[in-house]
């Protein structure tokens, strides 16, 4: 064995907040800074994608560059997502789906 030593570490930790358990011990939580963030809506989740997507389509030719494409390619994935994602709903007993979709 030999020992170790860390400086300057910082912790981040995520919580479900719709599976497992709720409740977090107030000896354990008082270590750490408490955020809520709650999940991204549909037009910050375009914006967000598209701006990813047109970046990668400025390394191809003009007719794929084209700014109408990417935003097709955006709204069809989130529209797919949103479908799988009603389709295959999470339960006890089904609970890998939420890190499968």
């Amino acid at each position: 064995l030999t020992q170790k030593v860390l400086l300057n570490t910082q912790y981040l930790a995520a919580m479900n907040p719709t599976a497992g358990s709720f409740v977090v011990n107030p000896r354990l939580q008082r270590l750490f800074a408490t955020f809520a963030v709650g999940f991204p809506g549909a037009e910050a989740l375009t914006t967000i994608y598209q701006t990813f997507m047109n970046g990668h389509l400025q390394n191809f030719s003009k007719d794929i560059e084209d700014a109408e494409m990417g935003k097709r390619v955006v709204q069809a994935a989130l529209q797919l997502h949103r479908k799988v994602a009603s389709n295959f709903r999470k339960t006890a007993s089904n609970f890998h789906y939420e890190f499968n979709i």
